[in-house]
């Protein structure tokens, strides 16, 4: 399944006003009569992120945990400048600690 974010052209943490508009919007450039296929994906998409609480039940249960990959990359953007001279120190601080990869695993920034 797509990620009704995307599919509605919102961010996660829209309004529900917002996320109406957005449905009501995309609903008038892709009517059923047209493409009932598109249709039915924009309406699943805004039945799953309708309300505050379908947003955060679907961040919180519906999404696929990051990759490792992913995980590793944010987790480097994150260290410190080093001292680029020495490379013990350099290396050593550009590994992220437990804690920073804690939160990255929770989803955090």
């Amino acid at each position: 399944m797509t990620d009704p974010f995307l599919t509605l052209g919102i961010e996660p943490d829209a309004e529900d006003a917002t996320v109406e508009a957005a449905y009501r919007a995309a609903i008038k450039r892709c009517p059923p009569e047209r493409d009932a296929a598109a249709f039915q994906a924009l309406r699943e998409a805004y039945e799953r992120v309708r309300t505050r609480d379908d947003r955060i039940a679907y961040r919180l249960f519906d999404t696929e945990p990051p990759a490792a990959i992913d995980i590793i990359r944010q987790a480097a953007t994150h260290g410190s400048n080093a001292d680029a001279a020495d490379p013990a120190v350099s290396q050593a601080a550009s590994r992220p600690t437990p804690a920073l990869f804690a939160a990255l695993l929770r989803g955090e920034d």
